[in-house]
């Protein structure tokens, strides 16, 4: 039985482990031949899920000047709160009509009433747009307890598998912090930033792997990137971490949360330019973009003919499952890259000293060498984030279906 620790950082300890079992694979596919796949202990109908938009950010854009007070005159007494107010071109004298609002939490309905009542006031002259939203899955364990959180934490960690490129780019790599500045921030793959040409070594070495504390917050994904995620275990809210305030969630409040942030550019290749858009969005199909996990197989070892190539066989895929409980999925993804890489390299050098002698190379099996390489939908998993965000998106239709908004101000709500 393999297994990880549940350590956190900010106070020392540990809250057990989080073991895994090698269940056979019983999948057809000829990739998936004799081999077994590392499957975490978790009863994940212990946990209730749930999907939410946690922000969106509406650009508006006024037939008139404005200070950002006078439209954040407007938005507070329909919200509730104040909200962020960002100026767009401001002009002398801080005015503009451009301005970004961000509602947090947002009620989809009440947010439309703003823009419809800012259209009243300042003059509309195209429709709200998207600029920017984050989505996150929510898991509350109906034990409420710390280690079964902290269990599932880590489960995202190891199993999440983004569909963009987080590896080419530096920044992207996964990384996970437990306070503010460098200090309190580290990779969970190694590196040398003075030399970028050894990344291939540390892909593939154990030595430098970083686990994640179950009290961090795991990134993938640059800051500034269109498409970036975030897991945590969220035990505060309405944080503000330049006035170290924070306000604590009780035990039926706590949750572990995957969510993701995309930017303009990504929002429009949802289809979504416009507030009202959001309505017609297909939620359930964003697990397979932007909330995907899968398992990892290997090869069992056990039915390759007995001798060196088994041995040598067997040390790798060891290294190869240490990997993974090291840096999850992605970073099994960059060591299996690493040693294809290094492959072709020998193959290279092997085949001209064999073409030199008349003899040719074997080729090497084409099964398992695709974009999913030797992973496997985590189908439990994919099944639960998939329903709670198509609840979330009938949640969506339902607060718009009613809410219109064209140009010039003709709305309701």
């Amino acid at each position: 039985m393999l297994r990880i620790p549940l350590s956190t950082i900010k106070s020392p300890s540990n809250l057990g482990y989080l073991r895994y079992d090698r269940v056979p694979v019983d999948k057809k596919q000829r990739r998936f031949e004799d081999r077994y796949a590392l499957v975490p202990q978790l009863q994940l109908y212990e946990f209730q899920c749930r999907a939410v938009i946690d922000w969106i950010t509406i650009r508006l854009i006024f037939g008139k000047k404005t200070q950002h007070q006078w439209v954040q005159q407007v938005v507070e007494p329909v919200i509730g709160r104040r909200c962020y107010v960002d100026v767009v071109d401001e002009a002398p004298g801080r005015v503009s009509n451009i301005f970004e609002i961000r509602f947090q939490e947002p009620d989809l309905r009440q947010v439309n009433t703003v823009c419809w009542m800012l259209d009243e006031k300042f003059d509309l002259q195209a429709l709200p747009v998207v600029c920017a939203i984050e989505i996150s899955v929510d898991f509350r364990s109906l034990f409420q307890e710390a280690r079964d959180r902290a269990g599932l934490f880590m489960a995202l960690t190891r199993h999440f598998r983004p569909t963009r490129d987080v590896m080419s780019e530096y920044r992207d790599w996964p990384r996970f912090a437990f306070g503010e500045g460098r200090e309190n921030a580290m990779g969970v793959i190694g590196r040398d930033a003075d030399q970028p040409e050894l990344d291939d070594h540390y892909f593939m070495s154990l030595e430098t792997d970083q686990r994640p504390f179950v009290d961090a917050c795991y990134y993938v994904g640059a800051k500034e990137a269109d498409i970036r995620w975030r897991i945590m275990d969220k035990v505060v809210d309405t944080q503000n971490r330049a006035a170290g305030s924070f306000e604590s969630l009780g035990e039926m409040e706590k949750r572990v949360r995957i969510e993701v942030t995309l930017s303009r550019s990504a929002v429009a290749e949802l289809g979504v330019d416009y507030l009202t858009d959001l309505r017609g969005l297909r939620f359930a199909q964003l697990q397979s973009k932007f909330f995907g996990f899968v398992l990892p197989t290997f090869p069992d070892a056990s039915r390759l003919p007995h001798g060196a190539v088994r041995a040598a066989r067997a040390l790798r895929e060891k290294q190869r499952e240490q990997k993974f409980l090291n840096t999850g999925v992605i970073g099994l993804a960059a060591m299996d890259g690493a040693l294809a890489r290094r492959l072709k390299t020998t193959r290279q050098e092997v085949k001209a000293d064999m073409w030199s002698k008349g003899l040719t190379l074997k080729p090497i099996p084409r099964a398992g060498r695709g974009s999913s390489g030797s992973f496997m939908a985590y189908e439990e998993l994919n099944h639960c984030v998939g329903v709670a965000l198509r609840h979330l998106g009938e949640r969506v239709a339902a607060s718009l279906s009613r809410c219109t908004m064209g140009k010039g101000g003709e709305g309701e709500s």
